[in-house]
């Protein structure tokens, strides 16, 4: 390769990272001008990847975690961005270097939820210019450096701590699952909701319950609905993590922690949805001469909120029976742990290839 062209190469996982890593690619020669002290012109290309070492690979090992991503001789310097969480102990690791190897690892998890995308392009700016011409990172000031091996300097490690960065990992984990997205994929569960609130709304009885029920019992109906369909989908899809061979306790808890997040939010948006269509269609289809016939009074607006309620909270419950039918696609990416497995899967196909 010419002197004054430096080649880099981006990695990333499939997903978010990957669609992250080239738009830092697209900006990255104008980027590096203007962070390098060194006059060079630079390309840059992003490709996916996928890293199938474990969470908690040393980083002097980090070299042959990546082997089979960056060939020798293909280029000057490496990023990889993955969405795997990674730790040293118990601290979120936000990215580690091998200057002897001019490789580096950006893990997205630990930048946490808000201003992703311009994080992650400032942060795999930053190491390009640390393995380049030894710039320091700017994200150091708010990260704590580990040596790799005391003896071997340039292996770095810089990590996240206290209990901000773990909030921050944890954050950034539910983040990078993009729990929206799960609403769009209950498709099943959603027609499963829609039915039992449509046969709710026109049953007399449900009208009854509604007029008698306090907000106290409509919050726990709705607490208890919400609870369904969440437990059902975990249990249907088996995505609550054991500790075995491949994931350890903590990161199960870990796991566990997100997973569950991540589809109480997905379950909520649902539930909010299915709210703001029935409250918009009960008063439609109830009108007050037919609850006049069954409750010998007519409607307000507060009883048409209360049925819009129950209804909702109905529809969840029998949404729970929809959620199974759903496909294993719909709600995998709500489990780092499965997310983990296939990669190490992939590792395994790989070698026996």
């Amino acid at each position: 390769m010419a002197d004054d062209v430096v080649r880099v190469v981006l990695r990333a996982d499939p997903g978010l990272p990957l669609e992250i890593a080239r738009q830092i690619a697209e900006t990255l020669p104008d980027d590096m001008r203007k962070r390098s002290k060194v006059a060079v012109d630079w390309e840059a290309d992003a490709e996916p990847g996928a890293l199938t070492a474990d969470e908690q690979v040393e980083a002097e090992h980090l070299a042959d975690a990546l082997v089979g991503q960056f060939p020798s001789g293909t280029y000057d310097v490496a990023v990889f961005v993955t969405d795997l969480p990674r730790r040293y102990r118990t601290q979120p690791i936000l990215a580690e270097v091998s200057r002897t190897e001019k490789i580096a690892l950006l893990s997205l998890p630990a930048l946490g939820w808000f201003r992703r995308r311009s994080r992650a392009r400032r942060g795999v700016v930053d190491l390009i210019a640390l393995i380049h011409d030894g710039t320091p990172p700017r994200f150091a000031r708010e990260n704590t450096v580990r040596r790799a091996d005391p003896g071997r300097q340039p292996e770095q490690r810089f990590v996240t701590p206290g209990l901000l960065g773990r909030l921050r990992l944890l954050s950034g984990m539910i983040r990078a699952n993009r729990p929206w997205r799960l609403f769009a994929g209950l498709s099943k569960a959603l027609a499963g909701v829609l039915a039992t609130a449509a046969f709710a709304a026109v049953n007399s009885t449900v009208w009854n319950i509604t007029d008698t029920l306090g907000p106290i019992r409509q919050a726990v109906l709705a607490v208890l609905a919400v609870a369904a369909l969440l437990a059902w989908l975990i249990i249907d899809h088996q995505l609550w993590e054991r500790p075995d061979g491949v994931i350890s306790r903590q990161r199960a808890k870990l796991y566990n922690a997100v997973t569950l997040v991540t589809l109480l939010i997905g379950v909520l948006c649902l539930y909010m949805a299915v709210f703001a269509l029935t409250i918009v269609l009960v008063p439609v289809v109830l009108t007050g001469d037919a609850l006049r016939s069954s409750l010998d009074h007519g409607a307000e607006w507060s009883f048409y909120l209360s049925m819009a309620w129950i209804t909702t909270s109905m529809g969840m419950a029998g949404g729970a029976l929809g959620s199974g039918l759903e496909d294993e696609s719909a709600v995998r990416d709500a489990a780092y742990g499965i997310r983990q497995r296939s990669r190490l899967e992939q590792q395994r196909k790989h070698h026996a290839s």
